[in-house]
């Protein structure tokens, strides 16, 4: 934690958690991009989706026989929604250990040291951000445009 006393100014504390982020949003997102069948998953999620819109036309104009016929088929579809996950919880597992060792380290040594100021009051933040909200803002703006670009997203495949 020593060595992270020099990153404990804007703008290097502010570099340090953007960059940190990233490394890790980048190698989440390749592994999930290599270690997943993300054409199976598109494929999963586009069934599901239909039969999901199909079921719930079936609800509302109270098709009984279409109903039940589609509730026959719900188990299949939660098995194979559920597999999905597995398949993209298995990748996550992954990386858990070596997350949380740099987020303990980082938080230990950041605490509620201010890493970053934002232009605009943050709800529940403030415009002061400490390495917990900024983290936070960076992973969630570098995850969203990595997992596209990487063809990650069933509903963009």
């Amino acid at each position: 934690m020593a060595a992270l006393l020099p990153y404990h100014s804007i703008p290097e504390s502010t570099l340090l958690t953007l960059t940190i982020a990233g490394a890790l949003a980048l190698m989440t997102t390749a592994s999930n991009r290599f270690l997943v069948d993300v054409k199976r998953a598109a494929a999963v999620t586009k069934q599901v989706n239909a039969w999901r819109k199909e079921f719930d036309k079936a609800r509302k104009s109270n098709d009984k026989k279409l109903l039940a016929q589609l509730t026959k088929k719900q188990q299949a579809m939660m098995k194979l929604q559920s597999g999905v996950a597995f398949d993209r919880m298995k990748v996550s597992f992954i990386f858990l250990a070596p997350f949380w060792a740099v987020w303990i380290v980082l938080s230990g040594s950041f605490g509620q040291i201010v890493v970053a100021h934002s232009p605009i009051q943050i709800p529940f933040a403030g415009a002061s951000l400490s390495f917990f909200y900024w983290y936070l803002i960076c992973s969630f703006t570098i995850s969203l445009p990595l997992s596209r670009a990487f063809g990650i997203n069933p509903e963009d495949v």
